[in-house]
């Protein structure tokens, strides 16, 4: 079964991948700067505001780092199993989040359940256009196919 025709990224599939690498790199890059912000002035938080998880921010923007890493390898070094590997982790995080989306709904935090929801259509929009370029990346060409017979 194929996309329908408004979600068929073929045709400029490598302006879509390098947008999605873009933002995959702003993500990690700003989530960095916060984290190490967050912990060089948490000494300075009043103490009912001080961050009790300081570090898992930082955790968080290392494996942001990593996985950009490893989707632009994946996209310019056209490597399969780096784009695999990544379209595991989006899935992944997509599955966390929509458990996120439905554990906020029920709490009734709304603000809360917007910016998931709008992160769920942003991660959409990336696991597309990663199953996309992997399908056109690496399906073989008719050519290709005439060298194994």
């Amino acid at each position: 079964m194929g996309l329908p025709q408004y979600f068929n990224f073929t045709d400029n599939i490598r302006t879509h991948a390098m947008f999605v690498g873009v933002m995959l790199s702003r993500d990690a890059i700003l989530t960095l700067i916060v984290s190490v912000a967050w912990f060089l002035e948490a000494d300075n938080f009043p103490d009912d505001m001080k961050p009790s998880f300081k570090g898992s921010v930082f955790v968080v923007g290392i494996v942001n780092t990593l996985f950009a890493l490893l989707y632009w390898i994946g996209y310019l070094k056209r490597k399969r199993w780096c784009i695999t590997v990544f379209i595991g982790f989006i899935s992944v995080a997509i599955t966390i989040q929509s458990i996120g989306l439905v554990g906020a709904i029920v709490k009734l935090y709304l603000l809360t359940a917007c910016t998931i929801l709008t992160v769920l259509s942003i991660n959409g929009y990336v696991l597309l256009v990663t199953l996309e370029l992997r399908r056109t990346n690496f399906e073989p060409t008719k050519p290709q196919l005439a060298n194994c017979v």
